[in-house]
């Protein structure tokens, strides 16, 4: 509980459990797993990153699977159209026997390939092995003008085959002269729905997809191959510049997808893609699987460090702080018969056993030097009381031997000056304080004194009241407090009652936070019908001087009697030091 009962703040809380010994060996154990946990997190996000890894080698195997299956029928049609092309047969054959040669050749393999032709140099057409018109012209079309200025084998783009009406991919070969001129050009087509039924047999499950690509960028999908698995648009003119390339990126649909890319031919590449949702969502089950046995882990470390540290040291070091907080000075503090825990526990308590003893002889030494010093404070200001009092009997015995009335006067007062400190002191050792005196009974018998000393009491018709708090004042204080109260009574008395004049001397002190409040009045005659009786006016200017030396100022009014009034601060160990005292 905190002071007045209330519940200790989350702060505090958190303030005692990370300042404690549990709290420090946690933190500690904490910063040695971090290097665990870093390595574990590492290992997982590698095993996280792995996966998409192997969905990018799984892309290069499907591809190279994809390109070795169709790959084989553009190598086969290649060697076809090149060889008919090298040997150059074809032109020695009359048009009828080429078209019946380019027919049987077709009807090889009549799933595979759609056609074969022969046209001249110029593009018009010679023999065809599916009836066509001869002569037609067919140089507009891309793979004859390429084929033109290359002189070389060439795939047309994916389109309708003109004789067959199926979308086809044509090829051609050029016929070159012994002067490597362009004689004529050897065609043929492959069905592009052979890719097709060639592509259900690939290994393209629903996470995977294979496409074929002409020169232009017409995709062609492969059996279960769909549209929303390809790379994105802006992804795909790259790969497309590449003689071979692989990606890993979102798809089209925004699934995780990787990507590879091979070149079949100069105008025909295949595309393959593999799916990363599963793998990935593979990847953070493991990554999260082993976050969570790194954790268990560490929490058991943590559980087992709390009971260790609870056991072993924690709980030896409270019973030894209860102990300490049970001990007070004075008493004997010895070791724990039952300490338990590390052995610096039981040294620590060893210590304090011999730090309780030096205590122990320490405050029997202490309490003997105050006991010295009190015996000697009071013997020093008895001898002060005394001699005080032989100085005040000089000065009385003096006087008598006077025969002015004014100097028996003077030293009259001088008298009562010494006779006030001797009583100052009195009171101090009897308080057997020596720094602070108590003012009510040193007033009390002050006042006593100067009423005896002055001719005040019932007999004269002059008395002197006390009003004053149960307070106590610093010796410094005391001393010009009683010279000035010696001062104003005296001279209330000699001068505000004048032929056995009856009447009230008033003293007053009082306390208001740090400020003293004393008033020293009397109904006598007041400061004008006194003034001739003593025109020196040396009592005023010490009341002053003394007030002064208190940290106030005199206010002094004689209208209706005389009223002097001091306000002034108590010094504030002598407050803190009545305070205690009191309590």
């Amino acid at each position: 509980m905190s002071p007045g009962g209330a519940p200790p703040g989350p702060r505090r809380f958190w303030t005692q459990v990370l300042g404690g010994v549990r709290g420090r060996l946690l933190a500690l154990v904490a910063a040695a797993t971090i290097p665990i946990a870093a390595i574990a997190v590492n290992n997982a996000w590698s095993a996280f990153r792995a996966a998409g890894a192997a969905g990018l080698r799984d892309a290069v195997i499907l591809r190279e699977v994809a390109a070795a299956r169709h790959g084989a029928a553009m190598e086969g049609l290649r060697e076809i159209l090149t060889n008919l092309a090298r040997s150059r047969y074809l032109l020695a054959l009359p048009a009828d026997a080429c078209d019946q040669h380019l027919r049987h050749l077709r009807e090889l393999a009549p799933d595979r390939y759609s056609n074969f032709w022969l046209l001249d140099g110029e593009g018009r057409l010679l023999c065809s092995g599916l009836p066509a018109r001869r002569g037609d012209y067919f140089a507009e079309l891309d793979y004859v003008r390429e084929i033109r200025q290359s002189k070389r084998f060439v795939l047309g783009q994916f389109t309708l085959g003109l004789v067959s009406g199926r979308a086809v991919l044509p090829a051609a070969a050029p016929v070159l002269d012994e002067a490597g001129q362009l004689q004529a050009i050897v065609g043929g087509s492959l069905f592009l729905d052979f890719f097709l039924r060639g592509g259900q047999a690939t290994p393209n499950g629903d996470q995977n997809d294979v496409w074929l690509l002409d020169a232009d960028g017409s995709v062609l999908p492969l059996g279960s191959a769909r549209a929303e698995a390809l790379p994105p648009r802006e992804d795909l003119p790259q790969m497309l510049a590449a003689q071979e390339m692989s990606l890993v990126g979102t798809a089209r649909g925004g699934t995780p997808y990787a990507w590879s890319m091979a070149v079949l031919d100069p105008g025909l590449r295949v595309l393959a893609g593999v799916s990363l949702a599963q793998a990935k969502q593979g990847a953070w089950l493991t990554f999260a699987r082993r976050l969570l046995e790194l954790s268990l882990f560490l929490a058991a470390c943590l559980v087992a460090i709390l009971i260790g540290v609870e056991l072993g040291v924690s709980r030896p070091l409270r019973r030894l702080v209860a102990r300490v907080r049970e001990w007070a000075p004075g008493r004997i503090y010895e070791a724990d018969p039952q300490a338990q825990g590390p052995y610096e526990v039981r040294e620590l308590d060893q210590a304090l056993v011999g730090a309780a003893r030096a205590l122990r002889e320490r405050e029997a030494a202490l309490t003997h030097a105050l006991h010295q010093r009190d015996l000697l404070m009071a013997e020093i200001h008895h001898r002060v009381k005394n001699n005080l009092q032989v100085v005040a009997s000089l000065l009385n015995l003096q006087a008598d031997r006077l025969r002015n009335p004014s100097a028996q006067a003077e030293f009259a007062v001088a008298r009562d000056r010494v006779q006030a400190l001797a009583t100052l002191h009195r009171h101090l050792y009897l308080h057997q304080s020596f720094e602070r005196i108590s003012m009510r009974p040193f007033l009390d018998e002050l006042s006593r004194q100067l009423g005896d000393a002055l001719g005040a009491g019932p007999d004269s018709g002059v008395r002197i009241d006390i009003d004053t708090e149960d307070l106590e004042m610093g010796s410094d204080q005391a001393i010009s407090l009683a010279l000035l109260l010696t001062e104003a009574v005296s001279n209330a008395m000699r001068h505000g009652f004048p032929e056995g004049r009856a009447g009230r001397i008033l003293i007053s002190l009082h306390v208001e936070g740090d400020t003293a409040h004393l008033v020293v009045e009397d109904d006598g005659v007041g400061l004008d019908d006194a003034a001739d009786g003593n025109s020196d006016g040396l009592g005023m200017r010490l009341i002053e001087g003394f007030a002064g030396h208190l940290g106030g100022e005199a206010e002094i009014t004689g209208e209706q009697g005389t009223r002097i009034a001091v306000r002034f601060p108590l010094h504030r160990r002598d407050i803190e030091a009545s305070a205690r005292d009191g309590a």
